[in-house]
């Protein structure tokens, strides 16, 4: 249930039609044939390039595509954070349990390099008081340790001929 599959545009809810309008850009204000007129001819402009209904759903992010692991701590163990609620939806006839999604911190951590996960962490009420951010150092791009300690000897040993012309002199 999770997974999303491709409708088209007439066969989607107004709720969808407004979600794919926002994605692409354009207004959403109007009756629904009018709206399925403006998303078509914003599809056509954008996906002369070969882009399909699918990829246009998904969130366009301005940063690199590949997002580092964000760690999140609580001061409680097992914090749950609700996303989006589950709820029931009749579907001829029966009724079925719709699944939320959910954040759940285990031991008071949390780890995730999901966009919008990160983005709904980040925007939630509690963040800095119930939990928060946890800045972590890029070791793999600095100087390795023996470098910095050739480094520091480097200059130790200038230093040492340098008050040795000194006193010579």
């Amino acid at each position: 249930m999770t997974e999303r599959t491709a409708k088209s545009l007439d066969e989607m809810s107004m709720a969808e039609l407004w979600s794919v309008a926002k994605l692409l850009g354009v207004s959403k204000d109007g009756k629904r044939d009018e709206l399925v007129a403006r998303i078509k001819q914003a599809q056509d402009q954008e996906g002369s390039d070969g882009s399909t209904l699918t990829q246009a759903q998904q969130p366009k992010t301005t940063k690199s595509t590949a997002t580092k692991e964000v760690v999140y701590i609580s001061r409680y163990y097992e914090l749950r954070l609700v996303m989006s609620p589950s709820y029931l939806k009749e579907i001829g006839g029966k009724v079925l349990i719709i699944r939320g999604t959910y954040i759940q911190f285990h031991e008071g951590i949390y780890k995730t390099s999901k966009p919008d996960e990160i983005e709904y962490l980040d925007a939630h009420p509690n963040f800095g008081s119930v939990f928060r951010k946890v800045e972590t150092a890029d070791v793999r791009g600095g100087k390795s340790v023996d470098q910095i300690y050739q480094d520091k000897f480097k200059t130790l040993e200038e230093r040492e001929k340098e008050l040795a012309t000194r006193e010579a002199a």
